[in-house]
């Protein structure tokens, strides 16, 4: 029975594509001909009339980004910004919107996450699948929901768009040397490989201490989105007139991605500047050590909000794996017996954790 978000979060997760069809045309019918009956009646229903808008405005949605794409078509692309997630994209969009020649240039975010994960030959629909399919497994049940609404079409729509690059696009890469980032990156330059003309990087990680610390302030940024624009407009200034990859430096990115991706492991970790592939429980102990931390400043055996020692945990793990792989990692935990939990996982906010009683 469904009694909550939750529970229907998980039906929804369980139901096939024709089941998932057959309940949104039931939910257009119910809407309506609710809203056909108030016409008769004269009475009113918010609710049927707001689901029927919604219905509404797919079409609207649909039209609007098909006309968005045929003008982009339109116009020539000189220039192409690439980097690895949306948040980090659109700083770099607001940073290089008033840079001359902005009608020719065109933004990209491989928007997968790359430091998680089943990987193998991504280009190949099964690979892609088995990937998907991972993810969804694992954090359906997020409250972010990413890989629940990201269908596979949409991780092989970066595969067909990095690849079909025209040549003549000047095509510039930002990322920070994270497990994240430099993972996208070197599958970016597989995808590029038989690309002849000039690419050039962006390495944000290294270049920020360079640009902005000082010795009364030192800061070092473990991603491209951490960093607001105007210091990434800086960086593209200090970098517009670096020289491109050279062939030796795109071959061995290429050779990186094809060893990285036959590698077995499910989580991507720098360590000692290279990105080594080691399974998903490597960080385990990490939060265990912070959750332990935390609980010494509370009462024995007080329940902790799991987002708290999320939150710990993000701030100072020097990885980038992001906050959905780290509260998966507790509920693993949790599984384990190693922690107990009070509250509903719908997502972080809504439980708590404590160690588990002896």
């Amino acid at each position: 029975m469904i009694e909550s978000i939750f529970d229907f979060d998980q039906e929804l997760h369980h139901m096939n594509e024709d089941e998932l069809r057959m309940l949104l045309r039931e939910l257009y019918l119910r809407a309506d001909r609710a809203v056909s009956q108030e016409v008769d009646t004269g009475r009113t229903d918010e609710f049927a009339a707001k689901v029927q808008s919604i219905f509404k405005r797919l079409d609207d949605r649909r039209n609007r980004d098909q006309a968005e794409k045929q003008a982009l078509e339109a116009q020539k692309t000189h220039e192409i910004h690439i980097a690895f997630g949306d948040s980090p994209l659109g700083s770099i969009k607001v940073a290089m919107g008033n840079v001359p020649g902005r009608s020719e240039r065109r933004f990209f975010s491989m928007s997968d996450y790359y430091a998680i994960g089943p990987l193998g030959d991504l280009k190949n629909k099964l690979n892609v699948q088995r990937r998907h399919l991972w993810l969804l497994e694992r954090f359906h049940m997020s409250e972010h929901g990413r890989y629940a609404a990201q269908g596979v079409d949409e991780l092989l729509h970066i595969n067909q768009v990095v690849s079909s690059i025209d040549e003549e696009t000047r095509i510039t890469i930002w990322y920070a040397n994270n497990g994240h980032e430099r993972t996208g990156l070197v599958y970016a330059m597989h995808l590029l490989r038989d690309r002849k003309s000039p690419i050039y990087v962006i390495e944000t990680k290294e270049l920020y201490p360079q640009l902005f610390n000082t010795p009364e302030v030192q800061y070092e940024i473990r991603g491209t989105g951490e960093i607001p624009p105007e210091k990434l407009l800086k960086m593209w200034h200090h970098c517009e007139h670096d020289e491109p990859l050279s062939s030796e430096e795109r071959r061995q990115m290429e050779q990186e991605w094809l060893h990285l991706s036959a590698q077995p492991g499910h989580l991507r970790l720098m360590q000692d500047g290279c990105i080594q592939s080691v399974s998903e429980d490597a960080i385990d102990e990490f939060i265990m050590q912070k959750f332990t931390e935390v609980a010494s400043t509370r009462q024995p055996g007080e329940f902790i909000k799991s987002a708290r020692i999320v939150g710990e945990v993000l701030g100072h793990l020097e990885q980038a794996v992001g906050d959905t792989f780290i509260e998966y990692r507790i509920r693993q935990l949790i599984l384990q017996g190693r922690l107990d939990m009070e509250g509903m996982p719908h997502a972080m906010r809504f439980y708590s954790i404590r160690l588990a009683s002896s």
